[in-house]
C-alpha cells in the first residue's frame, strides 16, 4: 500500500473555542468545557488524542486476537492523561519560573479490560503486541517531522 497522506481540515464551528472537524465526509467537534471558556459542544483536543489513541489500540486489538489465539469475549479500553492546565497560561504570561514545564500530557495511561479466555500472560504477550504495532502510540514515541505553513485566507 505505501505511503498515504491522510488530510483533516478544522474551522470555526461558532463562539469561543468550537472548532468543526473533517476528514473524508466525516465531521465531528471539538471544544473547551465551560469551566475552561468554551461551550461544552463536544470533546476537547486532549481528549480526543486520548481518544484517538486508545481507538487505534482497540482497532489493533481486534485485527489481530485471532492471530494469538485469543478467545476473545469483549474488550474496552480506558485512557487517562496527566496534564498541568496551568502551564500554557503561565507559560505564555511569563509567569512560569520553570519555563522547562511541559504543556502537553506528561503521563498517559492505557487500562485493558479484556474478558477472555486465556491466560494473564498470553494477554500480556498480546497487549505488547498491540503497543508495537499501534500506529498512533508509534507517533507519539517517535514524533514525526512537524513543519508549519503560513498562507494565504482560503477562499
Amino acid at each position: 500500500m505505501g505511503i498515504k497522506t491522510i488530510k483533516t481540515e478544522l474551522k470555526s464551528a461558532g463562539v469561543t473555542y468550537k472548532i468543526e472537524c473533517t476528514a473524508r465526509n466525516k465531521t465531528f467537534i471539538l471544544d473547551e468545557p465551560e469551566e475552561l471558556g468554551g461551550s461544552d459542544g463536544g470533546m476537547n483536543p486532549g481528549e480526543a488524542l486520548l481518544s484517538a489513541l486508545g481507538g487505534c489500540k482497540y482497532i489493533v486489538a481486534k485485527m489481530f486476537y485471532q492471530k494469538f489465539d485469543i478467545n476473545l469475549i469483549k474488550i474496552s479500553i480506558e485512557m487517562e492523561g496527566e496534564i498541568d492546565l496551568d502551564a500554557l497560561t503561565n507559560k505564555a504570561n511569563g509567569n512560569n519560573k520553570n519555563q522547562d514545564i511541559r504543556v502537553g500530557f506528561t503521563k498517559i495511561t492505557t487500562r485493558w479490560f479484556v474478558d477472555a479466555n486465556n491466560t494473564k500472560e498470553e494477554i500480556e504477550k498480546f497487549i505488547s503486541f498491540v503497543d508495537a504495532h499501534c500506529p498512533m502510540l508509534d507517533t507519539l514515541s517517535n514524533p514525526p517531522e512537524f513543519i508549519t505553513e503560513i498562507c494565504d485566507k482560503k477562499s
